[in-house]
């Protein structure tokens, strides 16, 4: 039960790049999703809390402004979170006592444990939901998606501001497109055209909000690509000093 995880048995960093590494070398689909505080306060809808509930949250008072990517209620979509949390090959969740996260404890792995154990939801790996920020600052990362050759397509707000830094060194990154996300809308557009152009990419780093979760795992399971919710990853580079 992931309530009884311990910090240690979360996946270390090159044994996640390990696996996406051999998910690229034998081309199957692949997919890393993250759950932090917006996550479970969409996942919080009408569950663990009431929807009276979820919607007094700061959270989502703040994402009902369109500041965040997502509008609730949105059950359709929380309902999109838990199957691609069932289905996602590695699940970011947050350590015990996390303390990169600003949001108060309750609504953390807490509150996370209180959803997977309403949902029946058991990942079949799982690491530290801050994942991706350790990633962008590792460059073994870098170094085996450039050494394999690995056609990435960035999808979010920053795309264009992050793939000029990713092209160059220390990265030297294959980008072929990008694509912006900004809101849930986009949703079907973003993988209307991801699935016309798959013969163009190997793997997708969407760092959209909570919508990446269902990005990557449709990436996956619809493109049969590899998957990334890269989180901040994609803003913390676009603002990377040269």
């Amino acid at each position: 039960m992931i309530a009884h995880i311990p910090n240690e048995s979360l996946l270390g960093k090159d044994e996640i790049i390990s696996r996406l590494r051999n998910a690229l070398v034998e081309k199957k689909p692949y997919c890393l999703v993250r759950i932090g505080d917006g996550e479970n306060f969409v996942l919080s809808q009408d569950s663990v809390y009431s929807m009276e509930q979820t919607l007094k949250q700061l959270w989502v008072q703040e994402a009902n402004k369109g500041r965040k990517g997502i509008r609730l209620p949105n059950l359709p979509f929380r309902d999109q979170l838990v199957t691609a949390i069932r289905e996602a090959d590695i699940v970011g969740i947050l350590a015990q006592n996390d303390n990169v996260i600003r949001a108060h404890p309750n609504h953390k792995r807490a509150l996370t444990n209180r959803i997977f154990q309403h949902f029946a939801l058991e990942p079949k790996a799982v690491c530290n939901a801050i994942v991706n920020r350790e990633l962008v600052q590792y460059q073994p990362f870098w170094s085996m998606l450039a050494e394999q050759g690995a056609r990435v397509v960035l999808v979010s707000r920053w795309a264009g501001g992050t793939k000029q830094r990713l092209i160059k060194p220390p990265f030297n990154l294959t980008i072929p497109f990008t694509l912006p996300f900004e809101r849930n809308g986009m949703m079907e557009d973003t993988l209307r055209v991801l699935e016309e152009r798959k013969d163009e990419y190997d793997m997708v780093l969407a760092s959209c909000g909570v919508n990446a979760v269902v990005l990557a795992h449709q990436v996956a399971v619809r493109m049969g690509k590899v998957g990334v919710d890269f989180g901040i990853g994609s803003q913390i580079i676009s603002y990377m000093k040269s």
